[in-house]
Parts: C-alpha cells; sequence; structure tokens
C-alpha cells in the first residue's frame, strides 16, 4: 500500500487525537472505560479503511 492512500486517513487521525486529548485534558477528563473506547473507535477506523483501500486494489487489478 502506498504511502499516499494513508493521507487521507492519518488527515482525520492526527486532528482528532490532537483535539480530543486536548479536551479530555482540560474539559471532561475520561474513565478508563471511556478510554478503552476512544481507543477502540480509532483503531476500528484505521482497520476499516486499510481494509477498503485493500479491496479497491485488489478490484482494481
Amino acid at each position: 500500500m502506498k504511502f499516499k492512500y494513508l493521507l487521507p486517513l492519518l488527515g482525520w487521525l492526527i486532528p482528532t487525537v490532537i483535539i480530543s486529548l486536548i479536551l479530555f485534558k482540560y474539559d471532561a477528563p475520561l474513565t478508563s472505560t471511556q478510554y478503552m473506547g476512544f481507543t477502540a473507535l480509532l483503531v476500528s477506523a484505521c482497520i476499516t479503511y486499510c481494509t477498503g483501500i485493500s479491496l479497491v486494489l485488489k478490484d482494481k487489478k
């Protein structure tokens, strides 16, 4: 997989993490369960995106 295919994911992931960490630190700290849920959200979004790109590339060949 080419790096340029990951740029939209990084364009979503980096601001999401930065903004969320700032909000969680200063506004409403997370409990451990909420932290695990947030982490699961980020990981599942990455897996879904990479799977989708792989399937499109496979169909393209």
